[in-house]
């Protein structure tokens, strides 16, 4: 059998159709289609079609593109972020590709094609886990790509039974929860109504100012969870009746993401944040999700995580992480690593500038 590609520019065809696990994807495929598909092969939600609509409302444009090989099928959703007459591609945490080699080329001679239509100076691409190829990257026209624009690490925690999910957590975590409720944090669903969207935005602009880092637009945030609708959660935590806590989640598969959280400066002592993941977790092994992902943490673990007044937790702020670091490793999941950053280089000499132009997570 020899390879075939199916390219999918947003709703229109570039190629012929491709089966993954006897799922059929189409030239002009739905959202089912190649959601189904991309389940089978063990993708991502980065790589889910919610997640490329999503991004073609924040300045990017949408590829989809799939190649059917005696190896099995392979899947990626590129990104192309375009600067006046040329572009940058990026295939976040994908692409989606099974355990066998011989559709990974293939699959990347779609890509390259499409990304000459896009005149893309480079494409990144950012792994899920290792392209299952042999011999040097650089044999099948890789080079070692920037540094990780999705976190190089995280923690997946594994989704139990509620006295074994609690059990797995290091004690202070169990403690900090049940404390919670006893001192009375209620953590409710809200709709995702423009004042809770509002609510939850005066959160994250209270974080970042106290935490010293950078956030999305309000709408960046109101678009993520109207697109993936029921499979995204808002969860509120409150303290006295006053919102403390704000968390998004989402699932795509088996695995749900802790997406984007934010919390308030003035009730951070009443252990609002642990309970809320405990409830998202919760809420995602009740939807049938199996894995938590925790989304990042530092690259490397810090060299400590206590301060000096007996176990009191350092806080997280700049570029100082030690708190983040410690709040998520003792839910008990594991920590997963990501394979590094890769690029395809179609015009050397001016990729590194157009990188350069290169903005937003992926």
């Amino acid at each position: 059998m020899t390879s075939r590609a199916a390219g999918l520019a947003e709703n229109s065809a570039i190629g012929v159709e491709a089966v993954a696990g006897g799922v059929r994807i189409g030239a002009s495929p739905d959202q089912g289609q190649w959601d189904a598909a991309l389940l089978v092969t063990g993708g991502h939600l980065l790589q889910s079609w919610r997640w490329g609509e999503f991004k073609a409302r924040h300045g990017w444009r949408v590829r989809r593109l799939a190649v059917d090989d005696p190896g099995g099928t392979a899947l990626a959703q590129v990104l192309y972020r375009h600067h006046g007459p040329v572009s940058v591609g990026y295939v976040p945490r994908g692409p989606a590709v099974g355990d066998r080699a011989a559709n990974v080329m293939p699959l990347f001679s779609a890509i390259d094609r499409e990304s000459r239509r896009q005149r893309a100076l480079t494409l990144i691409v950012e792994p899920d886990r290792p392209l299952p190829l042999t011999g040097r990257y650089r044999a099948a026209s890789f080079v070692r790509g920037p540094a990780h624009l999705q976190p190089s690490r995280t923690v997946k925690v594994p989704l139990l039974p509620d006295d074994e999910l609690l059990g797995q957590m290091h004690s202070k975590h169990r403690y900090n929860i049940r404390n919670a409720l006893r001192r009375g944090v209620v953590i409710s669903q809200v709709a995702k109504t423009d004042e809770n969207l509002d609510r939850f935005y005066d959160l994250m602009q209270d974080t970042a100012g106290r935490n010293e880092f950078a956030v999305h637009t309000r709408d960046y945030y109101a678009d993520f969870v109207v697109t993936f609708g029921s499979d995204a959660v808002l969860l509120f935590a409150h303290v006295d009746g006053e919102l403390a806590v704000g968390a998004i989640t989402a699932r795509f598969g088996t695995e749900a993401i802790y997406m984007y959280g934010a919390s308030s400066t003035r009730h951070r002592a009443h252990g609002a944040g642990f309970l809320i993941q405990y409830e998202a977790m919760r809420w995602a092994r009740d939807a049938g999700c199996t894995s938590y992902d925790l989304w990042g943490i530092p690259a490397v673990d810090p060299s400590s995580v206590e301060v000096d007044e007996g176990d009191r937790v350092a806080g997280t702020r700049g570029e100082d992480w030690r708190g983040l670091y410690e709040f998520k490793v003792r839910f008990g999941g594991q920590i997963v690593g990501y394979p590094p950053m890769l690029e395809r280089r179609y015009h050397p000499v001016l990729a590194a500038v157009a990188r350069r132009g290169y903005a937003g997570r992926g």
